[in-house]
């Protein structure tokens, strides 16, 4: 199947959905909104689940992932779909590749990976990808592109932990074992 067969099936599916979820789609799309609305989550499970150890390596985790994702986009100017072909919303100004939203949530997620949270951050973060696309503010690549970036992120941060010497927490459970013989 070509990949805007899967395109147009994935919109035409999140076509079925509520308006309650197409509004929470347009609030996501404020990057405000965004932002804020992660770090209360991220507060709120976090005392929830008792994984506060978890969040200096999630803070640290989720400023690697920005600086690569802001640092890509200045490099690659990719432009939006929405620049094309309208979206559902207005058309950022800035340039699509990685989808930066898609890299934050990612971001938390996989850190999560393991711990209790992880359900949560990973519903948060499948929502938010698929509403950048649903909205067409992104391409399916470009959220994709978030996600590999997210990881990137999370095995730099863990390789900085180290060189650093910090003791990695044992909620991250994504350990890379990079410069490690097996036996």
């Amino acid at each position: 199947m070509a990949l805007m067969d899967i395109q147009s099936l994935f919109l035409s599916l999140f076509g079925l959905i509520r308006p309650e979820v197409r509004l929470a789609s347009v609030a996501l799309n404020d990057t405000a909104f965004a932002v804020l609305f992660s770090i209360a989550l991220v507060l709120v499970l976090t005392y929830f689940f008792k994984e506060q150890k978890l969040l200096p390596f999630m803070v640290a985790a989720v400023a690697i992932a920005l600086l690569l994702g802001v640092s890509f986009k200045m490099l690659l100017q990719e432009e939006r779909p929405c620049v094309d072909t309208p979206g559902k919303i207005p058309c950022p100004l800035d340039f699509a590749l990685p989808s930066l939203h898609a890299l934050l949530t990612f971001t938390i997620a996989i850190v999560a990976v393991g711990n209790r949270s992880f359900p949560y951050y990973l519903i948060y973060a499948l929502f938010t990808a698929f509403s950048r696309v649903y909205l067409g503010v992104h391409t399916i690549t470009e959220v994709a592109a978030g996600f590999a970036l997210a990881f990137f992120a999370c095995v730099l941060c863990e390789m900085l932990w180290r060189a650093l010497k910090l003791p990695l927490p044992t909620e991250v459970h994504i350990r890379h074992g990079a410069g490690k013989l097996q036996t």
